[in-house]
């Protein structure tokens, strides 16, 4: 039994190593290639995942009729080929992004719009909560905030351990302090907030079990993270809903702040995940073929409308 335990553990870490090279390599063969053409293959391969039966395609249209019930067909359509381009698009840019240099990446950014909201809050000393939904570029996002001062954010390793170090430096690169997705990862962020530092977190994850609550996402129940507002009331932080908007033609992109609904830091959970839930809402429907429709958002069900979404 330990040598077939052994077996597998090798194994495991063989093909890991495999995967870790292809796509190592992969990234770093994209990051040669400047973002307007970039774009261009993500379109034609994004467009070839629309056009076969895949499971992408299939979750993306169910995700589009849900939240859009009263377009038309045909434009819904449109969008989901849209959503699949720009997804992709999403996938090749990490060559730029995590291979580039601090100044390559920063340079993308074209634009810049609401950041009276954070400059407000770093010269009072309030902290900071960064909302950024799956909406653009999000990693590029992650690099620009970083660079905008002292941030400390959740880091989970990803299933292939090879890409650790990559990623992890990368996010790091404009000096964030990655913290473990634990209690002692969560006692940190308040402590970071309290003293007036920032944060960022995905609002649009699904949550473990003991995490969320269920509240109205595009008019249906979505199970939604609690963990984000309560930081927000613990620690009077400000919440700003942000997102990095892809340019077309590869010219860059606009990072742009909202804030969020007044309610986020509600003291009853529901009411608060509603408020987080309508202000990704906002900024969705602001770009939504950049949002990534691809996840499967409504997978988990309330007791009193359990009929499976996907």
């Amino acid at each position: 039994m330990q040598d077939r335990q052994l077996t597998d553990t090798n194994q495991g870490q063989i093909i890991d190593t495999l995967k870790t090279a292809i796509i190592t390599a992969l990234l770093r063969i994209l990051s040669w290639i400047p973002l307007r053409a970039l774009h261009k293959i993500a379109d034609g391969v994004g467009t070839l995942v629309y056009l076969l039966p895949t499971e992408t395609r299939r979750v993306t249209l169910i995700n589009l009729r849900t939240a859009f019930p009263e377009m038309p067909e045909q434009e819904r359509l449109q969008l989901a080929k849209r959503s699949i381009r720009e997804t992709i698009k999403t996938g090749f840019e990490l060559g730029h992004i995590w291979y580039g240099s601090l100044e390559h990446v920063l340079n993308l950014i074209k634009d810049v719009r609401g950041l009276e909201h954070v400059r407000a809050a770093q010269s009072s000393g309030q902290g900071i909560i960064y909302a950024a939904p799956h909406l653009g570029s999000w990693e590029l996002l992650g690099m620009y905030v970083s660079s905008l001062g002292p941030l400390t954010t959740l880091y989970k390793p990803p299933k292939i351990k090879g890409l650790n170090d990559l990623i992890a430096s990368s996010r790091a690169k404009a000096g964030a302090e990655l913290v473990a997705t634990d209690r002692h990862g969560v006692v940190r962020l308040t402590r970071t907030l309290q003293q007036g530092g920032a944060t960022g977190i995905l609002p649009d994850q699904q949550p473990r079990q003991d995490g969320g609550v269920f509240a109205p996402f595009f008019g249906k129940p979505a199970f939604t993270m609690t963990l984000l507002p309560k930081l927000a009331a613990r620690t009077n932080a400000l919440v700003l809903f942000t997102y990095a908007e892809r340019l077309p033609q590869g010219q860059g992109f606009n990072v742009v702040f909202v804030p969020a609904d007044a309610d986020i830091s509600n003291d009853d959970p529901v009411l608060a995940a509603a408020a987080l839930n309508r202000s990704v809402e906002q900024v969705v429907r602001a770009v939504p073929s950049q949002y990534q429709w691809e996840y499967k958002r409504f997978r988990k069900r309330p007791e009193e409308d359990p009929t499976p979404v996907y």
